[in-house]
């Protein structure tokens, strides 16, 4: 039986295999060194934990469980497709908890994209510190437990192992599946990248009225003399609403390409399910884990292009490592 499904699939050259090895270890490894980074970039100045590093946090340590959990187990099937090598343990336990990353990690991109764009149409920014940050962490709360319950709830539910033919899946209706799939795409796609795009056109919009009236007003009237600290005060907002707008466009991009062949293969297959059939199926899948392990893995990259803060940190935070192993073993 093995054998004549074997037959069903595409026979790649070991060569192509050693390839799609070695770009999911690239991706995995420098997925995690820069999420890391990012963790501990935000972690080791607890004096400047904003709202807004608050989420850049829960979004890199989501990106770095779809790194750690989701891409070795993905990895794992698309090499293996016939049987299940992990055993009844991570089957039935740590496979339907890993899901909750990729929807943490998705609406972790949304609240920022949602909070830039209410702090520079309403200035949120303006409320009280500590008010902000008890705001943010409910918040970031209830996108982990919305989150569990929504992807890992139905996976631990309907999970089921086979001992003797050493296979993990779901035992879902087809119908079930159908709406479970088109339910999670809306949630974890179409919806969020709504969100997201709605929130970017509008901070450039709001860019691009405070912009020219700020030009306005120091055209009018040249001669008058303005309080200085105004005009610093708007040029401030102004270089921050610009920065805002570097980040999320990168993000948007990165999000809509990225994920976009993961949510498509996932509706195909819950409505035309002899696409598993097809000699390519597998190729495919591996394709798919590649798009959606760059999606975390690039988040660092888009905060490292756009931030000179973030840039100095690393900098920071590589020199003085260096120096304390390089240090330690002159002494």
């Amino acid at each position: 039986m093995a054998g004549d499904t074997n037959e069903l699939y595409l026979r790649l050259p070991t060569g192509f295999t050693i390839f799609e090895l070695s770009v999911f270890i690239i991706i995995g490894l420098l997925g995690v060194f820069g999420n890391v980074i990012v963790c501990t970039t935000i972690i080791r100045r607890p004096q400047v934990l904003s709202a807004m590093n608050q989420y850049l946090l829960s979004l890199a340590f989501s990106d770095l469980g779809v790194l750690v959990l989701i891409l070795p187990i993905g990895v794992l099937r698309v090499q293996f497709p016939f049987e299940w090598v992990l055993g009844k343990g991570l089957c039935l336990y740590i496979t339907p908890f890993s899901e909750l990353f990729f929807t943490a990690s998705i609406w972790s991109i949304t609240t920022i994209a949602v909070e830039r764009y209410a702090n520079i149409a309403w200035k949120m920014m303006r409320i009280g510190g500590k008010r902000s940050l008890k705001r943010s962490r409910l918040i970031i709360i209830a996108i982990w437990v919305i989150s569990f319950v929504t992807a890992s709830l139905p996976a631990y539910i309907y999970q089921e192992y086979d001992s003797d033919l050493r296979r993990c899946y779901g035992t879902f209706s087809k119908t079930f599946r159908r709406g479970m799939v088109t339910f999670n795409a809306t949630l974890q796609y179409f919806l969020p990248l709504g969100i997201i795009t709605f929130c970017y056109q509008r901070i450039g919009k709001r860019v691009s009225e405070r912009s020219r009236l700020f030009q306005h007003e120091r055209d009018k009237e040249p001669h008058v003399c303005r309080d200085p600290s105004s005009m610093m005060n708007t040029k401030v907002i102004l270089q921050q609403n610009k920065r805002t707008q570097r980040i999320l466009k990168p993000l948007v991009i990165l999000f809509a390409l990225s994920m976009l062949p993961l949510n498509v293969f996932n509706l195909v297959t819950a409505y035309w399910d002899k696409l598993f059939y097809q000699e390519y199926a597998f190729l495919l899948l591996s394709a798919v884990l590649v798009s959606t392990s760059v999606n975390s893995a690039a988040d660092p990259l888009v905060y490292c292009i756009v931030s000179k803060e973030f840039r100095r940190e690393i900098k920071s935070m590589l020199s003085s490592g260096f120096r304390r192993c390089f240090g330690s073993k002159n002494n």
